[in-house]
Order: structure tokens, then sequence, then C-alpha cells
């Protein structure tokens, strides 16, 4: 067995030797660029807060790569990201037998740039960002055994849809409410991850 270890030993030097790499694991910035902090990132959409939510995924992002330091005072770190929320948009996109809507995508759209501190050149810059994602509205649809339900204060035994469930209409309308914007956070949150990582592979790959 001993050719096969040999062969990925083989394999892993060539693709290290040939300029491949993993995303996100070299740090092409300037000598004197090693710590970076967030600054000012303008919110021009409808979804009041968001905006911190990405500041803070890009801070996690920096923290969990450990491949430069973070600096949390925007006036310390040797390079500053900044930029803005450009929409976060929403539509409809599955609808039950009653034409109610029961599923929703959510477009955000960002620009972020890294600008040296020193002299306030832009390192690195990415205007219209995009990710996109989807929710449900409705227990029909939502998939409550999946990891991301079950960061949610409901329990699955009381999702029903109004038309036949014991609860009361009211009583069923209101869960349903409280899962739709459950949903809702819980992808703003993971769509700011997906941007700060993105954004992070880009800033360390593409200078």
């Amino acid at each position: 067995m001993r050719w096969r270890g040999l062969g990925v030993s083989a394999l892993l030097w060539c693709a290290l030797g040939c300029g491949y790499h993993l995303a996100g694991t070299q740090v092409h910035l300037p000598a004197d660029v090693r710590s970076v902090s967030v600054g000012h990132i303008e919110n021009l959409s409808s979804e009041h807060g968001w905006e911190k939510l990405l500041a803070f995924a890009l801070e996690r992002e920096v923290i969990t790569r450990r491949q430069l330091v973070w600096e949390p005072d925007p006036t310390r770190g040797d390079a500053v990201i900044s930029g803005t929320v450009r929409s976060v948009s929403l539509r409809p996109v599955a609808f039950n037998a009653r034409d109610q809507a029961v599923q929703y995508e959510l477009v955000v759209i960002v620009d972020l740039k890294l600008t040296r501190s020193a002299d306030g050149t832009i390192l690195w810059r990415a205007d219209g960002m995009r990710v996109t994602g989807e929710y449900a509205t409705s227990p029909s649809v939502v998939v409550t055994s999946s990891a991301a339900f079950q960061l949610q204060p409901l329990d699955a035994k009381n999702l029903r849809d109004p038309q036949w469930s014991p609860l009361s209409a009211a009583h069923a309308q209101a869960i349903n409410i409280q899962l739709a914007e459950g949903e809702k956070r819980l992808l703003l949150q993971r769509l700011a991850q997906e941007l700060a990582r993105d954004a992070y592979n880009g800033i360390v790959e593409d200078f």
C-alpha cells in the first residue's frame, strides 16, 4: 500500500508546485498590511441594522482565519474594510393552492473595499457583490429537522396550517409569522457570513 501514499504525496506536491491552492490560504497584501479593522458600512437598504450583521461577520472571518490580525479600533488597523449595503430585496418564489406566498428569495448587493490607513490607498475593491438565498414562511415548506430550524424557539409539533390545525386561526397565524421572521433572520445571518467569506478570500488573493 506504500505506493498509494507516495501517489498522494506526489499529487499534493504537484498541486502546490503548479500554482494550485485552497481559497483564502495565501496572503498577497503588501508587507505593511498585517492588521485590519472594519470601518463605516453605510446601509441604503430597508433592512435596518443589517450593516451591523455584516460588520460582525467580517470581524469573525478575520479572527477565525487567523492570517491577519484583527484590530477592533478602526483608527489603528493597517487597513480598514468599509462599504455600502446597496440593497436587500425580497420577492416571492413559491405559492400554495390559495395563491399565498410560502417561500421568498432574498438578494443582497453590497460594495466593499479595503483601504490602507497610512495613505488612503484602496488596496482591494469589489462593487456589486451579490448573494442570494431562500426561506420558507409556511410549515408545509420548512424542514423542521434542519439545523437552522433547531436554532429557532419553535416546537415543530406546533407548526400547523390554519386550514386544518386544531389551534385557533389567530394562534396558527401568529406561529407562522414567528416562523417566517425566524427563517428570514437566519438567512440574513447566513448571507452576511457568505459575503464576509467571499470578501476575505478576495482581499487575501486578488491584490
